[in-house]
């Protein structure tokens, strides 16, 4: 653990990373390890094209005779949408899953029905009890830990699952890609397939009256069943052939009447409220620095601009000002509730009960291979 404040010289990732380490020239594990993961997982040009087309061959040949050969999660975020659109450029059947957990903007909405209506793409939304999810949310901000996201991120794995699963389908698609999210420090959150932190958390800090049925939950031996058994791969459509978020959401815009938003994950209040101010404030983990230091590691930003950009406040003061209270209004917590929560000392998953363990692929050699599998990073390597 680095003590002295330091700060990559490649990237902008910095000692807020209490786990960060530097080499002899001062630059970051967080350096090296993008650039490894460039390397065996993003394909851009032709030969990206490629390894795509023969994956959404093998997704169609697979699929033939179903209503549905993939599914897909939707959020009308950049990411998620623009891989809509790659689905229907490659042929592909998928069905669209979108999750709503009470937080969604009318921005966002908008964006997946024209898209979804344009693209002839059927939808399945799954609407959860807000009463269950605010419980969880509740739990996670009680227990002091960073990453509160995780209550949200649980459930839409669990519910991609579940549904490849209802209809028979091998393949989800994914908008996770190594250009923009090489880079995210595991002391600033926990793996979100960690099913019985998150129940820890909540038997411990939530109302035991307000149960979790509408909750999609992926317990470990339900996940190896999906990887293992009925071989469920993710497939990063975005990894291939190269992608730039500027573009796309440029043709989104010009094509389908898009609305961009301001910043990453603009879809989400609650999201834009968690990342630019609980964990900044309470955490000092400023996300811009991973995502910043991601596009550097992939050559799209350079290091002079994603400085200048973090010198510029992430919240207009009275922005921030009015999400703070209705965000803390809405998860029923009083001022001097808040007030509590800010100034509690900072906790981590790991203090809880926990499984991490079981998806730490740094360490374990075993689940570092499951991980290749279930994120499809073995798909395609093959074609040429």
């Amino acid at each position: 653990m680095t003590e002295a404040y330091q700060i990559c010289a490649r990237t902008v990732m910095d000692t807020s990373d209490p786990a960060i380490s530097f080499d002899a020239e001062g630059v970051s594990n967080h350096f090296h390890e993008a650039r490894a993961r460039l390397e065996k997982e993003y394909f851009p040009g032709d030969d990206g094209m490629t390894r795509i087309e023969a994956i959404a061959e093998q997704i169609r040949a697979e699929g033939a005779g179903k209503p549905y050969d993939c599914i897909m999660g939707v959020s009308g975020g950049a990411d998620s949408s623009y891989v809509a659109i790659r689905a229907h450029e490659l042929g592909l059947r998928p069905l669209a899953v979108h999750l709503d957990n009470g937080w969604n903007t009318d921005t966002a909405v908008s964006n997946i029905e024209l898209l979804l209506r344009e693209l002839d793409i059927d939808l399945y939304t799954h609407v959860m009890d807000w009463e269950e999810f605010k419980d969880i949310q509740r739990s996670l901000f009680r227990a002091s830990v960073p990453n509160i996201e995780v209550a949200t991120d649980h459930a839409i794995t669990a519910l991609l699952y579940h549904m490849a699963a209802k209809h028979g389908v091998r393949y989800l698609l994914s908008g996770s890609n190594v250009e923009t999210e090489s880079i995210l420090p595991r002391s600033w959150g926990h793996d979100n397939r960690d099913w019985r932190s998150i129940k820890a958390i909540k038997r411990r800090f939530g109302n035991l009256a307000i149960g979790m049925k509408s909750y999609p939950h992926l317990t470990p031996t339900k996940f190896l069943e999906y990887i293992l058994l009925r071989k469920i791969r993710f497939v990063p459509v975005l990894n291939y052939g190269g992608y730039s978020k500027a573009k796309a959401v440029k043709v989104m815009q010009q094509s389908f009447g898009y609305n961009a938003y301001a910043r990453k994950h603009g879809e989400s209040r609650f999201t834009r409220f968690f990342q630019e101010y609980y964990l900044p404030t309470k955490f000092g983990f400023d996300k811009r620095r991973a995502h910043f230091s991601s596009m550097i590691a992939s050559g799209t930003l350079t290091r002079e601009a994603a400085l200048a950009e973090l010198e510029h406040d992430m919240y207009d003061p009275v922005e921030k000002m009015i999400d703070i209270e209705y965000c803390s209004r809405k998860l029923g917590f009083s001022e001097a509730d808040w007030s509590d929560i800010m100034h509690a000392r900072p906790a981590h998953a790991t203090d809880y009960p926990n499984n991490g363990w079981l998806y730490d692929h740094t360490s374990n050699r075993l689940t570092a291979i499951i991980r290749k599998f279930a994120k499809g990073e073995l798909l395609g390597r093959k074609a040429k």
